[in-house]
Formats: C-alpha cells, structure tokens, sequence
C-alpha cells in the first residue's frame, strides 16, 4: 500500500496537519519521496498512527512521550524494555510515598528484593498512604488477596498480549490495556461488590422489630 498524506488521513481519521506535527516531531516517520515536495505512506504508516493515537487520546500521554517509546520501539529493543517504557508512561505520578508504605508492597511482591515494576511499586504504596491518612490500613489478608487478584489479572494481560501479532499491535494494546484495564477492572469490581452485597444482605437481613 502507498498512499498520499491526504489518503492516509482518510485512512486512519488523524487530520493531515496532525500527521505533519508527527512527522515534523519524529513520532512518524518520513514517507518515501516521490518528488521534492510529494512523499506516499505505507501500511507501517498506518500502525504506527493507530499506536500514537492510541497512546495520546486513550492512555492520555504526551507527544513527548509518545516520541520516547516510539524511540525505543525504532531501536528494536527488546519488547520487554518497551513494555517497561509504556507501562511507566501510562501510569500515575505523584507524590513519593513513605518508606513503611514502600517497604510494605515490597514485601507483599517481591519479598525482601526491589519490586520489577518501580512505577506499579511507588502507585501501590502511594494508595497504602492513602488508607492510612484515613485511618483504614488494609490487613495483611486484605493486601493478599489484591495481590493474587493482580497476578491473575497479569496472566490474562499477557496472554491477550500474545494473541496480538506484530511487535507495534502487542505495544498498543500493552499502552491502551494498562489505563483502560484499570478502568475496566474498578467497574467490574464495583459490579461484584454491588452483586455480593445484594445477595448477602438478602441472605442476612435481620427480622424487624416488633
């Protein structure tokens, strides 16, 4: 497929002035010249728009951003490291959490060696500090469970990453997957607990009395 600039934003909905910011920013790479003023864009042209897109209107990042994980993925780095890249850029910042919190989840995850993920790391203690400025510190049983709820979680991510083919497809669901699957996994979590809560207080309903 070779199409010009005006086709490929028909193609792929990215307004011909945004596909020229990309390119003029390094997120796109330059067509193939057909004359000193014409270029035509291929099939990778239209991958690599779906993953910035993706990346910018989904997962919220910025073009800067989106300029560094697409530097990586062009190195041809190893997919683990541009997995690392995409996760850090997706997730939320903040304030550094207090070493209690921070030694706790790592003890939760990784027992007495430094977490794999430093960002999944700093947001997990960060919500730690969160429970106790509320006087509500979550029990060691409480904080298992979570813990055994996200490996399986992690498993199904994986798994759905490797039905995907292509190194730039697997990149975008990994960008898309880890900020909607949190959206995702907190409403479905408020489903269950609506559901449980349902049926154990039908179950439990106290008698009125008289």
């Amino acid at each position: 497929m070779q199409v010009r600039i005006s086709e490929l934003s028909t193609r792929t909905g990215v307004p011909v002035a945004t596909i020229k910011y990309y390119l003029r920013e390094g997120v796109l790479p330059a067509g193939e010249r057909t004359s000193a003023t014409q270029a035509v864009y291929g099939e990778h042209h239209v991958e690599r728009l779906a993953l910035v897109r993706a990346l910018v209107e989904v997962a919220g990042v910025s073009v800067a951003g989106v300029k560094e994980l697409t530097a990586v993925l062009d190195a041809g780095q190893p997919l683990g490291e541009v997995f690392g890249v995409a996760q850090r850029l997706v997730s939320a910042g903040g304030q550094p959490a207090t070493e209690e919190s921070s030694a706790r989840v790592v003890q939760l995850t990784s027992g007495d060696s430094q977490p794999v993920s430093d960002v999944g790391a700093a947001m997990a203690a960060r919500a730690l500090d969160g429970f106790a400025a509320g006087d509500r510190v979550p029990s060691e049983t409480w904080l298992r469970t979570y813990w055994e709820a996200a490996q399986l979680v992690a498993r199904a991510d994986l798994e759905e990453v490797g039905r995907r083919p292509g190194t730039t497809e697997r990149v975008r669901l990994v960008a898309v997957g880890t900020s909607m699957g949190d959206v995702l996994l907190a409403g479905l979590r408020r489903v269950a607990q609506a559901q449980l809560t349902r049926t154990q207080l039908t179950r439990t309903q106290p008698e009125e009395e008289s």
